[in-house]
């Protein structure tokens, strides 16, 4: 009955093979990340953030203007005595009111140019935040493009498995109806047996595979893939690639370095606004005013004032406890340690690179190699399948050109793949992924 199960199994996933079914290419699959994909999302919003500060008035380059008003009202018994001949005054109950309004605008005009300085800190602020959301989104794409290719290879694996088991359920009848005709060793046919059950579980595991590679791919582009979507066929185009030309490429391209290098500018920027301390403050204030009060008892019983105002501020910091010299130093430590960064950055990138450029090359090596393995693998398969028919080799030698041809089968899939992650991986450090979506 097991053994049936199997069967049905591997039967009903080589059936499927001839269903049509939606093929999902890797360009449609990064359009979908960067319009889905949740952490892209929350890089989108950080972006508008960063956006959203690099203004003047963020920067303290604009006037601020501050509008107030106020009402007051004062019941108290009073009693008042004047000086000369004025008779003293009681008065219970007395009501008096107040009323107050006001326009005031002030304005830095200088503070050793920090506010142009800050706000071209804020612009530099917006590039790196841009900046790093792009090396984000690189490292997103490199991920979605191995969810895809996994699933790729699950698919492929899959198929396999369903072409295996086929095989092995030929061998099975094979050996079956010879033991049933007398002529078939039993030791065959329990041989069969387990070679068809052993594939079978092969290809329920691959079903596994694909189905857990489908929903990491859906989780990925934050939508819904099909079980049955198959991905596009890989065609190998070898590029003509050279190290110095990626260098140069990678050099100019690529994300972290200039995170690095707008990392270094905004602590230029830092120290040129701590100097910034070591000038004298100007600002001016001027506004309107208004005033009323009226009151029940004493000798002015209404009072209104209104006006403009105005004032200039001249301050300067004589000595706050050496902060501003200290502030300074650090800063420009800060400068040497980014610069520092900046230069190991650039080694760890043309060391990466360098890595996987070999890489490439390797895989191309390998997948070349096992194309030509392949063929063979497929040839023997074919001839030890006629001579196992004419009874020339025995079913365990008939087994080992199956395995080694479905062993050469996973490889060259292997390969291919490695050959386009390395690739992809290539383009993500000269700065090119993003230009596949």
């Amino acid at each position: 009955m097991k053994i049936r199960i199997f069967f049905a199994v591997g039967l009903f996933a080589l059936a499927n093979t001839g269903i049509s079914q939606s093929v999902l290419t890797l360009d449609e699959v990064f359009k979908k990340a960067l319009a889905n994909n949740f952490d892209i999302q929350i890089l989108e919003s950080q972006m508008e953030i960063a956006e959203n500060s690099a203004t003047l008035g963020n920067a303290g380059l604009l006037p601020s203007v501050t509008a107030s008003a106020s009402a007051g009202i004062n019941i108290n018994n009073t009693e008042l005595e004047f000086a000369g001949n004025i008779p003293p005054t009681s008065v219970d109950n007395a009501q008096s009111t107040n009323t107050n309004a006001g326009l005031t605008a002030s304005y830095v005009l200088f503070k050793g140019l920090n506010g142009i300085r800050m706000y071209d800190k804020l612009k530099l602020n917006k590039e790196l935040v841009d900046m790093q959301s792009q090396s984000a989104m690189e490292a997103t794409l490199l991920q979605v493009a191995n969810a895809y290719y996994v699933l790729g290879r699950a698919i492929d694996q899959e198929r396999i498995a369903t072409e295996n088991v086929s095989v092995s359920k030929k061998r099975y009848d094979r050996a079956l109806i010879a033991k049933e005709l007398g002529t078939g060793l039993r030791t065959e046919l329990l041989a069969a047996r387990v070679d068809i059950t052993s594939d079978s579980s092969a290809l329920l595991n691959a079903q596994l595979q694909r189905s857990n590679a489908v929903r990491q791919l859906s989780r990925l582009i934050n939508e819904e893939v099909t079980k049955d979507v198959v991905t596009e066929e890989m065609s190998i185009e070898i590029k003509p690639w050279t190290l110095d030309e990626l260098a140069s490429e990678a050099k100019a391209n690529n994300s972290t370095l200039k995170n690095k290098a707008l990392q270094q500018a905004l602590a230029q920027k830092d120290h040129q606004m701590a100097w910034s301390s070591a000038f004298p403050q100007l600002s001016i204030n001027g506004g309107y005013s208004y005033a009323n009060s009226q009151s029940e008892a004493g000798i002015v019983l209404s009072n209104t004032a209104a006006g403009w105002n105005g004032s200039v501020a001249l301050s300067y910091p004589l000595f706050n406890g050496f902060k501003n010299n200290i502030n300074r130093q650090n800063q420009k430590v800060t400068m040497e340690i980014r610069a520092l960064e900046q230069q190991s950055a650039e080694l760890q990138l043309l060391t990466d690179l360098g890595n996987a450029y070999e890489s490439y090359k390797q895989s191309v090596t390998v997948a070349r190699f096992e194309e030509s393995n392949l063929e063979s693998a497929e040839l023997n398969l074919q001839r030890s399948e006629e001579l196992y028919k004419g009874g020339q080799i025995s079913s365990t030698q008939f087994r080992e050109a199956q395995v080694a041809y479905v062993s050469s089968q996973i490889r060259i899939s292997n390969a291919k793949i490695s050959i386009k992650l390395n690739e992809l991986e290539l383009m993500r450090l000269t700065g090119q992924i993003l230009s596949q979506k």
